[in-house]
């Protein structure tokens, strides 16, 4: 039987944006101990707590109150044959940990802690936690202990990736933080920005997505890859020897069995059984989902190791750029130097 007692293990996702998080995220939320969240910093942007607390959040990160089962989140608004069962019962757990008054502060506290502009407060926070830190831990704890005991698995996996979503979780007493740092060939994110998509709620697809143009996808992507896994980086060193672990999205693709070993040791469980089946083509079922790409609401995923591919994309010139902003990462991560057709080398 699950342990649900003492500090709640969240395994989250850390890195850059179009680099497989989603994906991840569904395949560890098979394992009958793990309960996968989805980005969980967007659930309390869909309305979730109520939609006079959802106006504390920036309005262009607000997102459409719908779970990856085809649920509504915002279970205060919806039918009983229209809520999300999942997130209702999780919703009533946290009233019941936290006091449903103080729940509606939780999304501007959000906007205080889990934003980039925020890194200096943080770092003061470490040293001596504020009276709104603290309210901002409470209210977290709780959340991650309604989440726990609604879904009765120990682990939860978050998949937020932003650094500074991270950085104060590691830093709210009764969660054991573990990282997986979550990178891609830096040209893969390039190509992937480029994809276009009409808005499609249902298939996941919350609004139109217009392709980056040619020089801005490369010069941009270059850049914010390079600082965000910057910040992944720092975060994970802060955390410590076996509390993070680096996984290349390609690697995962082309190796799933010894990638979830490697993430096993990391959230010490055995995830072997999971690492067959997916390696064997077989579904992952997708949970209670909240954010996250268009494979959220396909019901089911399955690994395509050349889902990664993006030779034949970019142009050479394109290709030059690319390493020369972000080469000294991508030497770091194995990927500088390789060709079409090749794997990047073993880190």
């Amino acid at each position: 039987m699950a342990n649900l007692d003492g500090p709640v293990t969240v395994l989250y996702v850390i890195g850059n944006g179009r680099s497989g998080s989603t994906l991840l995220d569904v395949v560890l939320g098979n394992h009958p101990l793990i309960e996968s969240t989805g980005e969980r910093v967007h659930l309390t942007r869909t309305g979730w707590v109520s939609r006079r607390a959802t106006e504390a959040a920036d309005e262009r990160k607000r997102r459409v109150p719908l779970c990856s089962c085809g649920g509504r989140i915002d279970v205060l608004y919806a039918g009983e044959d229209e809520v999300c069962p999942f997130w209702k019962r999780v919703r009533e757990e946290w009233e019941l940990r936290a006091g449903a008054g103080d729940i509606e502060r939780y999304p501007g506290l959000q906007e205080t802690f889990e934003r980039h502009r925020r890194w200096p407060r943080l770092l003061r926070e470490r040293r001596n936690p504020s009276p709104e830190f603290r309210a901002y831990a409470r209210l977290t704890r709780a959340l991650f202990k309604a989440i726990r005991a609604a879904s009765g698995k120990p682990v939860i996996v978050d998949s937020s990736k932003s650094p500074p979503c991270a950085f104060p979780l590691a830093l709210v007493p009764g969660i054991d933080l573990r990282a997986i740092h979550l990178v891609r060939d830096v040209r893969g994110v390039i190509s992937s920005r480029r994809k276009a998509f009409k808005k499609n709620v249902l298939a996941g697809i919350e609004w139109d997505h217009e392709p980056h143009p040619v020089w801005h996808s490369a010069w941009w992507s270059s850049l914010r890859w390079s600082a965000i896994n910057l910040e992944a980086e720092m975060v994970c060193r802060w955390l410590g020897p076996g509390r993070a672990t680096r996984l290349r999205y390609e690697d995962f693709l082309s190796d799933p069995e010894g990638s979830l070993r490697r993430v096993g040791s990391l959230a010490g469980l055995d995830l072997s059984g999971l690492a067959r089946a997916v390696a064997s083509g077989e579904a992952m079922r997708v949970g209670h989902d909240v954010g996250g790409n268009r494979l959220r609401m396909s019901g089911s995923v399955r690994l395509r190791p050349e889902a990664g591919s993006w030779e034949g994309s970019l142009s050479p010139a394109e290709r030059r750029l690319a390493l020369r902003l972000a080469g000294p990462l991508m030497r770091r991560y194995g990927y500088a130097g390789r060709g079409a057709g090749e794997r990047p080398a073993r880190a």
